[in-house]
């Protein structure tokens, strides 16, 4: 059996948040569109789908979404960043420095020496230990897919899937990429060969503290007419 194309994909996921959403919408009024650009300014990228309303409680809702097939499945594939290992370890070096107190001597010690070394010595091995044990986790991992869908400011974020491609995917990268999309808030769509879209993992609502997610979209205006 012949594997799902991206606009199958899209078409289908974007209905199915259509629907999802519909009763959240005052009025019943939903924009809901593929391929809508961001303004020049934020990159000019466009986002396989769309939809934005009136919400009953947050007022305006913008909701984005990437699409992904099969031939795209190394996008699909999380690896491993050494700039965000070595990031992530630094952070934890420098928790684990002032967890343990040796911060402080900073500024309590009177010896010079040991003043500046104990902190750096007990940062140093807590970047190192935290590193070495955690060198396999998701957490120092990158998607593509998802550098992508960063792109495209919203409320929420779905990527939507062919379940033929996560088929595809090696379980360690499968899980992964759930546990990253769950750390990241990002929800997954998997739509199947009957043309079927089912959740595989919720998004999670995102705030911005000034205005909306719509001000990110070159067709603002006519957005919020469609809406109002």
């Amino acid at each position: 059996m012949a594997n799902l194309s991206e606009k199958i994909i899209q078409d289908t996921a974007q209905a199915f948040l259509y629907k999802r959403y519909y009763n959240k919408a005052r009025k019943g009024r939903v924009f809901s569109r593929t391929e809508v650009r961001t303004r020049q300014k934020f990159g000019g990228k466009r986002a396989d789908g769309l939809l934005a309303f009136q919400h009953y409680l947050w007022g305006t809702y913008v909701i984005s979404m990437e699409a992904k097939s099969f031939k795209t499945l190394s996008s699909m594939k999380p690896k491993r960043d050494d700039n965000l290992l070595v990031w992530n370890s630094v952070k934890a070096g420098l928790k684990f420095c002032v967890i343990s107190g040796m911060f402080f001597a900073l500024y309590r010690m009177d010896d010079g020496f040991l003043q500046f070394i104990l902190p750096l010595n007990m940062f140093v091995c807590g970047a190192i230990i935290f590193g070495f044990f955690t060198l396999h986790s998701y957490r120092h991992k990158k998607v593509n897919v998802i550098r992508q869908l960063a792109q495209y400011p919203a409320n929420e974020r779905w990527l939507a899937f062919s379940k033929d491609s996560l088929d595809l995917l090696e379980k360690d990268k499968l899980n992964a990429l759930d546990k990253i999309c769950k750390f990241k808030g990002i929800g997954i769509i998997v739509v199947s060969r009957k043309g079927r879209a089912k959740v595989k993992r919720s998004a999670s609502m995102r705030w911005k503290w000034f205005g909306d997610f719509l001000t990110y979209y070159s067709h603002e205006k006519r957005i919020r007419e469609a809406i109002q």
